[in-house]
């Protein structure tokens, strides 16, 4: 037999059939001509029922045999010929077979298959099509689609049973899996035979060539409604789509003609046809959506990302092509704007990532907004890695991204906006607006990939962000209105119950600078606007509350200061205290006024005053405290005992030491003043004693010791003031230049004294320097004039009169009468007889007191 030619060598002899009957055995069961590999379990009535109704009638889905009309025609021409499958072995096959060559046989094999395929129409046409021409039942469905006019509302009920029976849900069972396995496992076996050698084509005759037929294609079959279902399940997204066209366009070429209106039949197969597009429509944006809403946070959804883009892509072009038709018609199924979509998906993936709104408590929306600073930048951030590389450039993916989460931001602000927020809360949202939300979010996350901002606008309306500024405004003047009056009532009442305490400082100054110092700070760091508004606004309420902190710390004053009694040290300590709120308020007052210099001069200038006079009055109240004390010992001094008693002085200086002790606890600069002023006020009272002209030196030796007698005092008071650390040293001078006129003999250098004298206290009069001469025992009207008119003339040069007149000592000091001079001629007589006299008296040791009253004469 020439097929048995090229048998093995193994096959000849007396196995031979015993081996071939075996691999016939195995042929038969790996084709498996009476069992369909590709059938998924369920009875055959089963099938024949969803075949015959819609297969969205409640039978599910199952993989077809691409093999099943073969199968059919094979098991045709076994009955035409009078034997069966069932029955019959490979040794008959062999037979029918023998003595004919195998490529004629197969070739002529071949044809009549197909031509018994013409002949038989398909009841189970396979998904992916088959080659062939379409059966007389498909041609009676229009394009052979199968079980297109099922529609899915019926399929829903059902489907949810097999949900409930199957263990996960899955429209697909079991059986799927195993004509997979069998459809490899048949194509495995079917493999390519090796060909012949030259020399078994040459012992063929000339008919025995093989005739090369050219097969015939056979057109796609469309799938079902719920095999599209399926590939829009498996997330094959771009496939399915490309088959709801189809079935879209079906239902376009299906509308019914004019004969066929009438036909409700026919109305109804259009309108579950439609309904069906729609529901796959929906079906398929649900996965194209959800497909979206993963990639953002999956670096392996590259792929699924893919297929959305090209349904995207696909679903434009086929919108533009709907648009030219000209049976485009309004209200339409088209344009689907699966683009706009998109963006709207893309949009609520952002509300759904970033926090809700009912997660902003009040107080802490601070906090709440870091939140939502923190997430939009790690979006962003995942959105360039991982999804705008897979979109076209064209689709401007990261702004629409950027833009998305803009807008679910903006809708959270506004819905915060719209209750009532604590003060707090206003500043941090608007510093969120101006600072943190343009540097910290579209800053950092805009440093690789721009964003174009114009396409952004405001987060928050222009309105509403003025009403949040005017929130803060008017919740500086309540805070200063209400909150700080209550404060300055609550401390006033204090200040008498702690009267008989001791205590430096009060709160009051902080408490008051720290309420409106955080108004303030906050205001400036959200832009220099409203810092400006906010300053002038605490200005002005400012300088009200420290004009009624003025009225109640003169009214304190009234009340104590001739009754202070046994609480004279606690009310001292309570002067203190009140004037060391001055400082601090000063310091807060000049640094509102430089947030808008412009406006806040009036209220500065307001708030200064007050704050000045309750300084002048605590110094008034403290420096006449002490001179109560030691203007008694001022009346001790310049007077003959004072040459040789210094007991006055030193009680002066023990008495302002101790008063210091208290008053150092005061802040500067009101300290400054205080010792200023006392200092001014003991040097006044120095001079007073001196102008009163109680000693009238007679001799050089009594002028020399009262010169230095001055001298001393002087620089013990000038190192006094400087332990108490005065500024105003220019005072220390006066009573040095005083001693000096007083020690000097000749005219030009007693002139010269006085002339520096007026030159550095511009308020020393001519009586001043007359009584400075009556003290020196100058009786000479010429030379007394002669240095007078030193005096006279300073006071007509131009250049005194542009001295500052802050620095007066000698203005206050009043001159009494002048004291008549003697008589020369009887003064000279008086002081020759005198010598001469005590020429002829015999000299005696002089002891020290005889010494000082002869000095007191």
């Amino acid at each position: 037999m020439p097929i048995l030619k090229n048998l093995p060598a193994r096959l000849k002899g007396g196995r031979l059939s015993v081996e071939l009957e075996s691999t016939g055995e195995l042929i038969l069961r790996k084709m498996s001509l009476n069992h369909n590999p590709f059938e998924e379990p369920g009875s055959d009535d089963d099938w024949a029922k969803s075949n015959e109704g819609s297969l969205l009638d409640g039978g599910a889905p199952r993989d077809r045999n691409p093999f099943e009309d073969e199968e059919d025609e094979n098991e045709a021409n076994e009955e035409r010929r009078g034997g069966s499958v069932k029955s019959g072995s490979i040794k008959g096959t062999l037979e029918l077979i023998r003595g004919v060559s195998p490529l004629k046989t197969l070739g002529k094999l071949g044809k009549g298959l197909r031509m018994s395929g013409r002949s038989k129409g398909s009841v189970t046409p396979s998904p992916q099509g088959s080659l062939g021409m379409p059966s007389p039942m498909l041609k009676k469905k229009k394009k052979g689609r199968r079980s297109s006019e099922g529609s899915l509302l019926r399929y829903a009920g059902k489907c949810k049973e097999r949900k409930e029976s199957l263990p996960n849900g899955e429209l697909c069972s079991e059986g799927d899996n195993d004509s997979t396995s069998r459809r490899l496992s048949f194509m495995k076996f079917r493999t390519k035979p090796k060909k012949e050698s030259t020399t078994d084509y040459s012992s063929q005759g000339p008919e025995e060539e093989p005739v090369q037929e050219v097969p015939e294609v056979k057109p796609r079959e469309p799938l079902s409604v719920l095999e599209i279902l399926q590939l829009v399940t498996k997330r094959d997204l771009f496939l399915a789509d490309t088959h709801i066209l189809e079935l879209e366009q079906e239902c376009k070429e299906d509308l019914p003609t004019s004969e066929e209106v009438s036909s409700p039949g026919s109305k109804d197969s259009g309108r579950r046809k439609a309904k069906d597009v729609e529901l796959l429509y929906e079906a398929l944006q649900k996965e194209l959506w959800q497909v979206v809403h993963e990639s953002l946070r999956s670096s392996t959804a590259g792929p699924n990302l893919g297929l959305v883009v090209q349904v995207l892509q696909q679903e434009e072009q086929t919108d533009r092509e709907w648009g030219q038709s000209e049976s485009a018609t309004p209200g339409g199924p088209r344009p689907r704007q699966l683009k706009r979509r998109w963006k709207e998906a893309v949009g609520e993936t952002a509300d759904q990532n970033l926090p809700k709104r009912e997660e902003a408590m009040p107080g802490q929306l601070a906090a709440y907004l870091d939140q939502v600073r923190s997430r939009m930048v790690e979006d962003l951030n995942c959105a360039k890695r991982n999804v705008v590389p897979i979109y076209p450039e064209e689709y401007g993916a990261f702004q629409v991204y950027a833009q998305s989460y803009h807008q679910a931001v903006a809708r959270r602000l506004q819905a915060i906006t719209d209750s009532q927020l604590q003060v707090s809360d206003i500043y941090s949202l608007l510093d969120w607006l101006y600072n943190i939300y343009n540097r910290d979010v579209l800053g950092t996350v805009s440093i690789t990939s721009p964003i174009n901002h114009s396409q952004l606008g405001p987060l928050l309306p222009a309105e509403t962000v003025d009403k949040l500024e005017l929130d803060c405004l008017n919740s500086v003047r309540a805070k200063v209105t209400n909150e700080l009056s209550q404060v300055l009532d609550e401390e006033e009442k204090r200040w008498i119950e702690t009267l008989q305490k001791e205590e430096y400082q009060i709160s009051l100054a902080h408490t008051v600078i720290k309420s409106l110092q955080e108004d303030l700070e906050r205001s400036a760091a959200i832009n220099r606007d409203l810092g400006a508004r906010v300053a002038h606004c605490s200005l002005n309420g400012l300088a009200d509350f420290l004009y009624s902190f003025q009225r109640k710390v003169e009214l304190f004053h009234e009340g104590l200061m001739n009754q202070a009694g046994e609480n004279e040290d606690g009310y001292v300590s309570k002067t203190i205290a009140l004037v060391n709120c001055c400082p601090p308020f000063r310091n807060f007052v000049e640094r509102c006024a430089q947030c808008d210099p412009a406006n806040s001069e009036d209220s500065a200038r307001r708030a200064n005053t007050s704050l000045d006079r309750i300084v002048n009055l605590t110094v008034r109240v403290l420096s006449d405290r002490l001179f109560e004390h030691i203007r008694p010992f001022f009346d001790k001094l310049v007077k003959r005992k004072w040459l040789s008693n210094t007991e006055a002085y030193e009680q002066i200086e023990s008495d302002i030491k101790e008063h210091f002790k208290k008053f150092c606890r005061m802040d500067n600069p009101p300290y400054q003043g205080l010792v200023s002023e006392i200092h001014r006020r003991v040097m006044m009272e120095y001079i007073r004693a001196i102008m009163r002209g109680r000693i009238i030196c007679t001799s050089l030796k009594m002028r020399k010791r009262m010169a230095g007698r001055l001298r001393d005092e002087g620089n013990q008071l000038k190192t006094l003031f400087k332990e108490l650390e005065s500024s105003s040293s220019w005072l220390d001078s006066a009573i040095p230049h005083i001693s000096e006129i007083i020690l000097l003999e000749d005219t030009p250098s007693i002139q010269m004294e006085v002339g520096v004298l007026v030159r550095e206290f511009p308020d020393v009069r001519k009586k001043h320097i007359s009584a400075i001469l009556n003290i020196r025992g100058m009786t000479r009207q010429m030379e007394r004039q002669e240095i007078l008119n030193i005096v006279k003339d300073i006071e007509n040069s131009d250049g005194l009169t542009r001295l500052s007149r802050d620095r007066a000592l000698f203005a206050e000091i009043p001159v009494t009468s002048e004291v008549h001079c003697l008589n020369v001629g009887f003064s000279r007589i008086a002081l020759t007889a005198s010598s001469c006299f005590s020429s002829f008296r015999p000299r005696r040791k002089r002891t020290p007191t005889r010494e000082i009253q002869d000095d007191m004469l």
